[in-house]
């Protein structure tokens, strides 16, 4: 886990900050990526589709990786900050996303875990589990797989009880769901 913690504990954070964060999670659905400049002259930019949640633990934004990374730093060092907006159409976007169909049974679950979906349209694949803190338990590039119904069993013995997250990713598609693991 990588901590980027650019000014000491303590320094107040700029009013503003806290509607950079707004603004990104009104525009998630279709923007692409983020830019920040650093008030030090360095900068960093995040595909937002890599992105699981932003939190804040005071002055401090952290962004929480799907892959279990963090990134962090205090709000008071960005400079200045910009998205690239997807030229998707976002009806369009929208229409894509809802005409995946993803189950997971059976849910809750003590052995294996069987991943059904529906693709629309010729896609490449992978699946992935996630712990609930979002670092990567289980993965399977499934490579390009054609349209129509497809189903992947996951041996689930080995991992401890609790919730996760299983994730069914595309090209331009990402789709969650909730495993109870007993």
């Amino acid at each position: 886990m990588r901590k980027n913690n650019c000014l000491p504990k303590g320094t107040k954070s700029k009013p503003w900050a806290f509607l950079v964060v707004l603004m990104l999670m009104g525009t998630m659905c279709f923007a692409q990526s983020i830019h920040f400049n650093y008030t030090d002259g360095t900068n960093a930019s995040y595909n937002l589709e890599d992105v699981r949640k932003i939190t804040f633990d005071a002055d401090v934004m952290n962004l929480h990786f799907w892959d279990g990374s963090l990134y962090a730093w205090n709000v008071s060092t960005i400079g200045n900050y910009q998205y690239d907006e997807s030229s998707v159409n976002l009806q369009e976007w929208l229409n894509n996303a809802n005409a995946w169909e993803f189950s997971v049974f059976p849910n809750p679950t003590s052995t294996s875990l069987n991943v059904r979906f529906n693709l629309p349209k010729e896609d490449e694949i992978s699946i992935a589990l996630y712990d609930i803190q979002g670092k990567l338990i289980l993965e399977k590039k499934m490579g390009q797989k054609i349209s129509g119904e497809h189903q992947e069993t996951r041996d689930l013995h080995d991992l401890p009880p609790g919730s996760y997250v299983c994730r069914i990713t595309g090209k331009q598609n990402s789709i969650t769901k909730q495993v109870i693991k007993q």
